[in-house]
């Protein structure tokens, strides 16, 4: 809907507006790794390792000791400290085995564990310097964001330096006194076993769990209420005072198989299944906060969960050079992120904000109730119900193929043409992450985008 002054439901909730800072951004990461292999016994062998990351300015503590010096930027101290230290302890210990339990490497029993940290990405602290020297002004104000999109008028007819020399908020991004490297815990074990001359099998189970993973919340913020002028925000001078924090966790299981088999008039056969869940507690993205930050609720099955992963695989040459292959891929549809759309507890933002009871992603589980509480908060704000089958998550389907003629040239020399199909069934595949996920919209959970459909190409290589 175009925005018109006139029309305060196509004011923007927001708006933020960032200058460029000029400064110098400095680390030096160590990385020290020691692994080896021990033959415990003729058919017992152990895989040790120990890797320690270090970075020596994950909390950028020169330049907070600078800014926090400023007078420009008093009342940061309510947020950060200069004695901030580093993260010392990313230790990281790894063990794999393997059992040859026959001796001859027809069944192989395997497990493994490990403790992992995410390298740091200095995005993060740049991030921060950049909302800290470049002017970086997040605006609230509904009578000049009735003005928008002249953000001439949204200023206030100043420029940005004018707007907070003249009382205005700045936005600022902060990395936390206690920020430490997101950890994963994994874990496998499962065996491969020979069936015969032509077949085999893998089973694998598998657990991982994230730690320490990372995320944004707004620390300028008043007990409870609606920000306003009764109730401001505790540190004047600022607006949203985003602090990454590592309060995200999740976790991953999976039950992992593999077939592979040949036989006559097909030179090989893989089926893959993968049986898995995905979920999360806490947010996906480093700035990103949390919704109703006061009382955060963010538990629920990831966006990339996929339940059943079914991939199967065929090759066979015929007479005359001739070779066929293909490839079929089905994939349980992940579920649906959903927000409100509307700040519910007037912390200043709407992101991750959700009715009391709904999950962060729908479709998984709970359907039905999942759908009563977002028709009930649709009809709340006298918006009409959406229909069950919004919430039917969409499978992943395509079959590939593949014809080759080999022509052969002279000596090791050859022609291949070829004809290949992707997506054969025109199946339609839609991308859940074009998915409009407000629920006050009128097209909440309406898909609107899609993968390619089927497509034909012709080709020709010369092997030489």
């Amino acid at each position: 809907m175009p925005s018109d002054a006139d029309n305060a439901a196509t004011w923007p909730f927001s708006f933020t507006i960032r200058l460029p800072g000029d400064f110098v951004y400095r680390s030096k990461q160590v990385a020290l790794f020691l692994q080896d292999d021990w033959h415990v016994a003729d058919r017992v062998r152990l895989n040790l390792g120990l890797r320690y990351d270090l970075d020596t300015n994950l909390r950028a503590n020169d330049f907070y000791a600078g800014i926090l010096a400023a007078p420009a930027f008093a009342g940061l101290k309510n947020f950060i400290s200069p004695d901030r230290g580093t993260d010392y302890k990313n230790l990281q210990p790894r063990l794999g085995a393997t059992w040859d339990v026959r001796g001859n490497g027809t069944l192989v029993m395997r497990g493994a564990f490990g403790m992992y940290s995410t390298r740091n990405r200095p995005w993060f602290q740049v991030n921060s310097m950049s909302s800290l020297l470049g002017n970086n002004v997040t605006i609230f104000d509904s009578q000049l964001l009735r003005n928008y999109p002249s953000i001439n008028a949204v200023l206030g007819g100043k420029t940005i330096q004018d707007y907070i020399a003249a009382g205005g908020t700045r936005a600022v991004f902060l990395v936390g006194d206690d920020s430490v490297l997101p950890t994963s815990f994994n874990g496998s074990g499962g065996f491969g076993w020979q069936l015969n001359q032509r077949s085999a099998i893998d089973v694998d189970y598998v657990h991982n769990y994230g730690t320490n993973q990372l995320g944004g919340r707004d620390l300028n913020l008043p007990p409870s209420g609606p920000i306003g002028g009764a109730n401001a925000r505790p540190v004047g001078g600022y607006s949203t005072v985003t602090v990454m924090q590592n309060f995200s966790k999740s976790w991953y299981d999976a039950l992992e198989t593999q077939f592979r088999t040949r036989f006559k008039h097909v030179d090989n056969l893989l089926v893959s299944y993968t049986l898995s869940r995905s979920f999360r507690d806490g947010v996906d993205f480093f700035g990103t906060p949390r919704g109703t930050q006061r009382t955060p609720h963010e538990v629920g099955y990831t966006e990339t969960d996929q339940r059943h992963n079914l991939a199967i695989s065929a090759a066979t040459t015929l007479p005359g050079l001739i070779q066929i292959s293909g490839i079929g891929k089905f994939i349980s549809g992940s579920p649906l992120h959903d927000q409100a759309g509307v700040d519910l507890d007037g912390d200043g933002t709407v992101t991750n904000d959700r009715p009391s009871g709904l999950e962060s992603s729908v479709g998984r589980r709970n359907v039905a109730e999942s759908l009563q509480i977002i028709n009930a908060f649709r009809a709340s704000r006298g918006l009409p119900p959406i229909p069950a089958s919004l919430l039917e998550l969409d499978p992943f389907v395509s079959v590939d193929g593949r014809i080759t003629k080999v022509v052969r040239v002279g000596g090791n020399r050859r022609l291949d043409l070829f004809f290949e199909g992707f997506n054969l069934t025109n199946h339609e595949n839609f991308t859940p992450y074009s998915v409009n996920v407000n629920i006050v919209s009128s097209s909440f959970l309406v898909r609107n985008g899609a993968r390619p459909a089927r497509q034909l190409q012709w080709g020709a290589r010369y092997v030489f």
